[in-house]
């Protein structure tokens, strides 16, 4: 029974040991081997690195895993970074940071600093808002120089606040950090800096009160403008309607009319106008109220109302 445990524990204690002795990397990440505390190097001195795949170890060696895909970090953290601008100004901005390491400069990467990668954050943090801080555009200097007549836009450049020069020339100012960051890194981090990034920009309270104000003033001048022209247009429809029908009203009154004057041709051709003229006087002086009667002598006018009751 006791060999028996013996047996058993050379077994497990031959298991560890093959499976410590070995080392698999993925894909996309490079291992750096230590013993007892120091880096295993290769004969001409340099780290030994082990790329993707299976390798083999002493099972005390410890393993140190770099990933070599470019990575994005956030700048700002957790919260929007704030920075006063040149004009005494202060935003918000959201920022990020792309990297890769250098499997040449592995070293730098493992073993130069304790915290490499917060390190580098607080770093170009610092860069950014100083270049934020102090950004300003390109432009008028660029014309010192130059024998063409500037354009109005880059006139204006100088007028501009520093919040709507740094949205508009965005662009401008990652390259700025970028070169500035490629410059700044060297070899003491044992990364490739690939780009730093402003992605995002927060205009002040007050600006964005006063934006909100001239957006909602913009809303009702719109609004009252579209009520405005759709009373107008419900007026000239119903002023069109009404030039139609009374355009109808006149043809018909001039088709009755017509139609009068023709039948009354017509009566008086056949000799009896008169007696129709005296019947129809006789009808409508039988249907009035009052008769006013004017006539005329020698001498003057004299008017004279006769009243008929009905």
């Amino acid at each position: 029974m006791f060999t028996y445990g013996i047996l058993i524990g050379v077994l497990l204690l031959t298991t560890i040991i093959a499976a410590k002795s070995f080392v698999h990397v993925p894909e996309g990440e490079v291992a750096v081997l230590s013993r007892f505390g120091r880096a295993v190097r290769e004969p001409s001195g340099t780290l030994r690195v082990l790329s993707s795949g299976l390798h083999r170890k002493q099972p005390w060696d410890h393993i140190l895993r770099v990933n070599i895909k470019e990575q994005n970090v956030e700048l700002s953290g957790d919260e929007d970074r704030t920075v006063m601008t040149n004009d005494g100004i202060t935003i918000r901005y959201q920022s990020a940071l792309r990297f890769a390491p250098v499997i040449d400069q592995l070293e730098h990467h493992l073993f130069g600093l304790t915290r490499p990668i917060p390190h580098m954050v607080g770093t170009f943090t610092c860069v950014l808002r100083n270049e934020i801080a102090n950004f300003q555009s390109p432009t008028p200097r660029a014309l010192l120089g130059s024998t063409t007549s500037p354009s109005v836009e880059q006139l204006i450049d100088d007028s501009l606040g520093a919040y709507a020069l740094i949205r508009r020339e965005r662009k401008t100012l990652n390259q700025r950090v970028t070169e500035f960051g490629k410059k700044l890194i060297g070899d003491h981090f044992g990364v490739r800096l690939e780009a730093i990034d402003v992605m995002n920009f927060e205009s002040p309270d007050e600006l964005r009160e006063a934006l909100n104000t001239v957006v909602q003033a913009k809303s009702d001048v719109d609004a009252a403008l579209f009520r405005a022209e759709g009373e107008c247009q419900q007026r000239l429809i119903a002023a069109r309607k009404g030039v139609a029908i009374a355009t109808e009203r006149a043809r018909a009154i001039e088709v009755e009319m017509n139609e009068l004057g023709s039948k009354l041709r017509e009566l008086d051709r056949a000799n009896v106008l008169s007696d129709y003229v005296s019947r129809r006087r006789a009808e409508v002086l039988s249907e009035a109220r009052h008769v006013y009667v004017r006539g005329k002598s020698d001498s003057q006018t004299t008017h004279s109302q006769q009243k008929v009751n009905s």
